[in-house]
């Protein structure tokens, strides 16, 4: 395992790479062309690809300043972490935990102004909640109605 974390450029990721990614049937998140798609009408919103030898495993977004507004976070100071997923074919490979491990150190360097990462995980899904809290978040206790159910805010201080 080679975990790359690359921000999206259409001269890197090719078109038949994103259309291999694969999601489970009854998943309610988007592909990476949704989250690129959502990024040109945001500037704030970067699409984040992670790769291992090339390939694409999974993908997430990053957003700034108003991102972070919709979970209480801070606009000065705060990275939201959204659409956060593995492919299909990847998953149970530890593909999650070290791309979430890695993405300290990857806000950490492209990022100098932000303190912490947020994400909003629903409330139903415990195996999501397991992994972020073994990758050091922590509930924040704050909560918000979500499409879906309850959203659970979790977060990482990076300094």
């Amino acid at each position: 395992m080679n975990i790359e974390l690359q921000e999206y450029n259409k001269d890197l990721i090719t078109l038949d790479m994103l259309n291999g990614y694969q999601l489970g049937a009854n998943e309610h998140i988007g592909k990476p062309q949704s989250i690129i798609e959502r990024s040109q009408m945001d500037s704030n919103l970067k699409p984040i690809m992670i790769l291992d030898c090339g390939r694409i495993v999974g993908c997430f977004g990053l957003h700034t300043n108003d991102g972070p507004i919709a979970y209480g976070g801070n606009p000065q100071t705060d990275i939201l972490l959204r659409a956060f997923s593995i492919d299909y074919r990847y998953r149970r490979r530890d593909y999650a935990l070290v791309t979430l491990l890695k993405l300290s150190e990857f806000v950490y360097f492209h990022y100098d102004q932000v303190d912490r990462i947020i994400l909003g995980v629903n409330y139903a899904n415990t195996a999501a909640q397991a992994l972020y809290k073994k990758a050091g978040f922590v509930d924040s206790k704050r909560r918000f109605a979500g499409k879906l159910g309850e959203i659970l805010i979790y977060q990482k201080e990076l300094k």
